[in-house]
Order: structure tokens, then sequence, then C-alpha cells
């Protein structure tokens, strides 16, 4: 009875005393210095000297050196299905090593320090425009998230989710096993996909953001949204922490 009567009292103050204790300075992930705000595993020192993406295609991303030029040669040629393409960095060090041991090596803490650091730049993205209302992590398909044993792109929609209080749904499901991306060319990325991709949830009228870590030639992004755009979304956008700097 005891026991209970403290629990009890732990469970009405655990919560207070959080909030009335002192948040100490954390240890920075990129150069181990001390001077990270509270709750925040960047120093300002580091964040700045994080590649952020600068003039870019306002369709797919992808950076441009032409200061005129809006939107790139390719989406002019062959405009994609999905809206618009919003990234925050290019895929350089030392975004591209950040990710690359979120995913490989369970750094949870660094996706979760990047859109901490880069929510902002979607709020700036939409103002005076409509954002999302739905996020949609891109799934991996069931072996490979055994494997892996989860999903980072829902990892990184999730903590956009409470950044922007933005709803998350599980609303893809990768029901073909394919080859890895980035082991092959343009063209068999777009055939590797092909088909790969079903809607299990209902979007119909929903303005959605599919939201991945990186984004290559787009050709993932281009798969889930047709399948989303068939099963009756009103608008398909593609939320990235990076972007590679071409095709």
């Amino acid at each position: 009875m005891v026991n209970r009567f403290w629990q009890a009292l732990g469970t009405v103050f655990s919560p207070i005393l959080r909030q009335i204790q002192p948040r100490l300075p954390t240890e920075c992930i990129l150069c181990a210095s001390r001077q990270c705000p509270p709750d925040y595993d960047i120093c300002v020192a580091c964040e700045l000297e994080l590649p952020w993406l600068g003039h870019h295609c306002q369709q797919c991303a992808l950076p441009l050196s032409n200061p005129q030029q809006t939107i790139c040669g390719q989406c002019l040629q062959s405009p994609p299905p999905f809206c618009r393409a919003h990234a925050i960095w290019l895929y350089r060090p030392p975004v591209a090593q950040m990710l690359s041991a979120l995913k490989y090596r369970k750094q949870y803490k660094n996706g979760k320090s990047l859109c901490i650091s880069g929510y902002s730049s979607f709020v700036s993205a939409y103002q005076g425009g409509a954002m999302p209302e739905i996020l949609v992590p891109t799934p991996l398909h069931w072996r490979r998230q055994f494997e892996r044993g989860f999903n980072q792109s829902e990892l990184i929609a999730n903590d956009f989710g409470q950044l922007l209080e933005l709803p998350v749904i599980r609303a893809l499901r990768r029901h073909r096993y394919t080859s890895p991306q980035q082991s092959l060319l343009a063209q068999q990325r777009h055939q590797n996909l092909s088909g790969a991709f079903t809607v299990c949830a209902d979007i119909r009228g929903r303005r959605l953001a599919l939201v991945d870590d990186v984004m290559t030639t787009g050709a993932t992004a281009r798969e889930m949204t047709k399948a989303l755009l068939q099963a009756g979304a009103s608008e398909v956008h593609i939320w990235v922490l990076a972007r590679t700097p071409e095709h």
C-alpha cells in the first residue's frame, strides 16, 4: 500500500520536477564541445557550418548555379508528379555521415538533431502557402526493416510531426523487395521501383508530404507520388533532410 502511494506521488510530481530542474548543456555530436543549448546536440558554430541548401529548383530541390533559374532542365522536360520538393541541406559532409550513421549504426540522435535544426526551414518555405496536412514516411520493405530494425524515414517523420504538430500516417506499403537504389543508374532506379508501392490508408482529398532522409534522382518520390495520387490524394509534397547535388 505504501509503495503504491509513493508511486502515485511520483507519477504526479515527476513531470513538474523535470520542468524546474536545471537543464545542462549537452555535448555537440560533431565537435564534442559542451556549448550546445539544452536538449540540443549540435552547437551553434557547427550548425552554421552545415551544408545548407542554397538556390534550388522549386520543383525538385536540385541545387541551381544560375540565380535567374527557378526550375531545372529535367523538371521542365519531364515535370514530376509531386507539387514541390523541399530539402534542408546538401548531401555532403557532415550531413551525409550523420545520416549514414543513423541508418546503419543506429545513431538516432543524429536524425533528431537534424530535424530540430532544420524544421524551421519548412515553416519558412510555406509562408503564405498551405502546409501539408499529413506526413507520410517512406516505407521500407518488411525484410529490409527487419534487417535494420527500424525505418529511419519514420523516425524523421515522427520528429517533424512533433515539432510541427502534424499527424504522421503510414499510408504506404512497400510490397515488393527491390535492389538498393544507390547501386543502380538513374533509368534502372525507375524500373526497379515500378509498382513497388501500394496505398494502405484513406488519403482521398488530403494534402500530403512524403518524408525521407535523402533525395537523389527522385525515382522513389515519383513512384510513391503516383500511387498516392491514384488513391485520391489532392497534392503530394516531398520533404527530405538532404538533397544530392545532381540527379
